[in-house]
């Protein structure tokens, strides 16, 4: 599968419209919404982590096959991110990020029903029967098994 098939917008085709209610009572997400959507603030107990979608799309490939896959959130744009959602690091446990990644601690916005998919899209749709996150170790040590090639 090619970055571009797997950058492609999932919703439509079957992922789930979530509301503020599904995001924290489902998730466990510290979701917060209004009537312009419904927003999670990245840092303190969901962590993000952004890349170029090419570069994401492998990694999401790598972490499927290994079973360790989690939500990615894609922001179309003139150069399309991912976001993959991941539990924050341990304290202390804070390494250097690969080239090419960086960590998000924002307030972003999440897709529901009503958010146009131009703005924001589910990559990788949470479900709320396995709502653990992945540990940002998982997703960086996959990105530089991409990136350098590594095997583990």
């Amino acid at each position: 599968m090619t970055a571009a098939e797997l950058s492609t917008t999932l919703t439509g085709g079957g992922t789930p419209a979530f509301d503020v209610h599904d995001y924290r009572r489902g998730l466990g997400w510290p979701a917060d919404g209004d009537r312009f959507g419904v927003y999670l603030e990245l840092g303190r107990d969901v962590c993000g982590l952004r890349m170029r979608a090419g570069l994401g799309a492998e990694v999401q490939w790598w972490l499927r096959l290994r079973m360790l896959a989690g939500p990615v959130l894609a922001t179309p744009a003139k150069r399309t991110e991912w976001t993959f959602l991941v539990q924050p690091a341990p304290d202390g446990a804070r390494r250097p990020l690969p080239p090419g990644v960086e960590s998000v601690e924002a307030l972003v916005l999440l897709p529901t029903e009503q958010t146009p998919e131009e703005v924001t899209h589910w990559v990788t749709a949470p479900t709320p029967e396995h709502a653990v996150l992945p540990q940002a170790g998982s997703v960086i040590g996959a990105v530089r098994s991409v990136l350098y090639g590594h095997r583990f």
